[in-house]
């Protein structure tokens, strides 16, 4: 009789856990996705100006090349993470003038600029892709001028 007790209590230990374990996966999500749009200059001047889709806590890169140059004109590896109520994303810069590396904290809609030297500036701005205002900014992009993004 004890021994029914027991297999009965290690069986109800072992469903409640398999459900408990059930119940968690399925409210977990899975990495927000995100549109990053990005503009480096140099010494003043545009060099890269790429609009991304990536997942939160994924790496994207970006890399412009010439046909058939053996070095890029710039390589651009965005790793954005959630942060609190926001983001923050890490930033590798390669151009031909060298290599730079960065950090930017920001919320889903902001623009931030980040000085990666004194000559390098990299301005960025973070949506989350199922949200009303990325919609609004696909259905109504007006041509955006030089210095904007």
């Amino acid at each position: 009789m004890r021994r029914r007790f027991f297999l009965a209590g290690v069986v109800m230990v072992a469903v409640a856990t398999l459900v408990g374990c059930a119940s968690n996966t399925s409210t977990v999500r899975g990495a927000e996705k995100l549109y990053l749009a990005v503009e480096v200059s140099e010494g003043g001047r545009r060099v890269a100006a790429p609009k991304l889709l990536g997942f939160e806590g994924h790496s994207v890169t970006a890399e412009r090349r010439a046909p058939g140059a053996a070095e890029p004109d710039y390589r651009l590896i965005l790793h954005p993470e959630e942060q609190g109520g926001g983001y923050r994303v890490l930033l590798d810069l390669e151009l031909p003038s060298g290599h730079r590396f960065g950090k930017v904290g920001l919320l889903h809609g902001e623009e931030r600029t980040v000085f990666l030297d004194q000559r390098t500036e990299l301005k960025l701005m973070l949506m989350r892709v199922d949200s009303p205002e990325f919609r609004a900014l696909m259905q109504n992009r007006p041509l955006l001028k030089s210095g904007s993004i």
